[in-house]
């Protein structure tokens, strides 16, 4: 219980720390500046919550703490490119995952950010990650905002090498 809670304070103070040196540019990259959390689901059911700041014109940090009947952490960071593939803007991330039994590791990959319309953002993304055997995981996702700040989010992940796939569904705060 010990290491459980000290993830959850570690993943805690990376959030805040991530919001305090986030940009105030939020309405030009709705999906960079954000606090959310909701319904998890990764083999068992529970929840989740997650950020990201964008700290500067090409960096975004982002963390992740979800809880199941095991705790899974991601910490890391994305990088934008300015290129975009057509209109969707492509971005390289990187980062530390834990997932409390005994299997960490680090993930990378690529993925794009594509608004559908002014009110629908998408997100595709493939990364590879190094814990336990290693596996990959493509992460397709909608965040539908009600408003300026408030949105509803969801997101499923299919993952290789017998990993459970992933499902998300939560409400996002934009800052």
């Amino acid at each position: 219980m010990k290491n459980k809670s000290a993830k959850s304070l570690l993943i805690g103070s990376a959030i805040v720390g991530a919001l305090a040196l986030g940009s105030a540019s939020a309405s030009e990259t709705p999906w960079h500046n954000y606090i959310s959390g909701g319904y998890y689901d990764f083999g068992d059911s529970g929840f989740f919550i997650d950020g990201a700041a964008q700290v500067n014109e090409q960096f975004v940090l982002n963390a992740e703490i979800g809880d199941t009947n095991f705790t899974s952490v991601r910490i890391g960071g994305r990088f934008l490119t300015g290129v975009d593939l057509g209109t969707a803007p492509l971005f390289l991330s990187l980062g530390y995952a834990d997932y409390s039994r005994g299997f960490d590791g680090v993930y990378f990959g690529a993925g794009i950010t594509h608004p559908l319309d002014t009110n629908i953002h998408s997100i595709f993304e493939l990364n590879h990650d190094t814990a336990g055997d290693g596996f990959w995981r493509f992460r397709s996702g909608l965040m539908y905002h009600l408003n300026e700040n408030l949105s509803v989010q969801g997101s499923y992940s299919l993952n290789t090498d017998s990993v459970r796939n992933e499902f998300k569904l939560g409400v996002a705060y934009r800052f």
